[in-house]
């Protein structure tokens, strides 16, 4: 793959983004949970065994009920890498619970499989989540609860508090996700309005240990962000809370009721949400198993093995999509070309949602970026992919798009006006029309987007 890249500076627009998008899978590859997890995970006689790093573990003996539970876009792998792992050991779990997005859903038996909603939390991924609150009741001091997260699953597994319901939730869910603030500061406000999330998930476990393999999607790999953190303390308040609010110039637009908890919580602290001493959190341990960063170091190792030029870029993008593209454009001004390259990088930009049109936030990156090289590098050639790795970008069945130095004229042979689409967060429509969308199946992972830029 990428040889004739290589060899010829005339590789063929349908050949270059097919080569794109083949790394791009790699890197998904990569970080799939049913080619990682069995390196975090193994069970031998009646120990359960946890590698914390490379030279630290985590042994688990003498163990009354192990109670398997997979929230997350990934769930379906994680819950068939559980089954495999412990097959053949002297050890059995207990029929587990699996809450995941509809288009990764698959029954998985031993499981208690649910379909749940995102990025849009709904009634069956509440009653989804109201049975793993009971099903995780009354649990033994030698218990062993295993959690697999994976990202998604703040939306996937709601559980409002008892002074709101699911309808106000729903709707500060999606004010928080069309007024620009970043994954922390959202999942800030999900915890303190969830009976699960911001480590309430260890109180319902309590007395039983927990033991918790992430797989993030959130920038920095801040554990307490990652699914709006179910099994770490917050280190948040409810004065974060409404300071983010303000922030985003959306206080208002809440329900009323949201307004007067978040108020309430600021004066009772019992209401706030667990933190770093309380007692739960000694018998809870979390670990790490996939990142962004493991995804770009897995598509640069194909790389180096294939002799591809090509180096990770930059790591950990986010803000903005405009000023993004913008930033972007103007450091490759500076990249002296000596040879066709891939430039890795990857993260999570933000989209202000202002228009009533279709798209997501790796639509609007290649589009945006188009239009930067254009201003910034008119005669510069180059191909970029920008997607979601898992399988969908926004509310919509794309990943994202791969574009071109040549994007800009197939979309004004079109006669679109890009501008005005834009303005409306059309993108989706737009990179239709010139056959530019990423479509691929749900790819039972996520961590966050990929972007691939070619440059010739």
């Amino acid at each position: 793959m990428f040889n004739n890249v290589q060899k010829k500076s005339r590789s063929s627009k349908k050949e270059i983004s097919e080569q794109l998008l083949d790394l791009f899978k790699i890197g998904v590859f990569g970080v799939q949970p049913k080619n990682i997890l069995d390196s975090y995970l193994k069970v031998i006689k009646k120990q359960i065994i946890v590698k914390k790093s490379t030279s630290k573990k985590k042994v688990y003996s003498n163990v009354n009920k192990i109670f398997p539970i997979c929230i997350g876009k990934a769930s379906v792998d994680m819950a068939k890498k559980v089954k495999e792992i412990f097959k053949n050991s002297d050890l059995k779990i207990e029929k587990g619970v699996v809450i995941v997005n509809k288009e990764n859903f698959k029954k998985i038996s031993g499981f208690k499989c649910f379909s749940s909603n995102h990025p849009v939390p709904d009634k069956k991924g509440f009653e989804a989540t109201n049975y793993l609150r009971n099903y995780l009741s009354n649990l033994n001091a030698n218990d062993l609860v295993l959690v697999f997260i994976s990202g998604g699953g703040s939306a996937l597994a709601p559980l409002p508090v008892d002074q709101i319901n699911l309808k106000d939730k729903v709707l500060v869910n999606k004010i928080l996700l069309e007024c620009g603030a970043n994954i922390k500061e959202i999942n800030a406000v999900r915890k303190h309005l969830s009976k699960i999330k911001g480590g309430n998930l260890c109180k319902i476990c309590f007395p039983a240990y927990i033991q918790s393999f992430i797989l993030s999607d959130v920038i920095g790999d801040d554990l307490s962000s990652i699914a709006s953190g179910m099994t770490t303390y917050d280190e948040t308040t409810f004065s974060d809370v409404q300071n983010i609010l303000k922030k985003y110039r959306v206080w208002k637009k809440i329900p009323t009721k949201v307004q007067n908890f978040i108020k309430l919580g600021e004066k009772n602290k019992e209401l706030e949400t667990p933190k770093k001493n309380d007692v739960f959190f000694k018998k809870t341990n979390n670990i790490l198993i996939g990142s962004n960063n493991l995804c770009l170091e897995k598509i640069q190792k194909y790389c180096e093995s294939s002799k591809i030029s090509s180096k990770i870029w930059i790591r950990n993008i986010e803000g903005d999509v405009r000023k993004v593209t913008k930033d972007l454009a103007r450091k490759i001004k500076n990249i002296k070309i000596k040879r066709p390259i891939i430039l890795i990088s990857g993260g999570e930009t933000t989209v202000k949602v202002k228009g009533s049109g279709k798209g997501g936030r790796n639509q609007e990156f290649g589009l945006y970026f188009c239009k930067e090289m254009k201003i910034q590098n008119p005669n510069q050639k180059f191909y970029i992919l920008s997607a979601g790795t898992d399988g969908r970008d926004g509310p919509t069945n794309s990943a994202g798009a791969i574009l071109s130095h040549s994007s800009l004229t197939d979309i004004s042979k079109n006669k679109i006006n890009l501008s005005k689409e834009l303005k409306n967060n059309n993108s989706y429509e737009v990179l239709k029309k010139i056959k530019s969308l990423v479509i691929i199946d749900g790819t039972n992972t996520n961590v966050a987007d990929v972007q691939l830029i070619y440059l010739s």
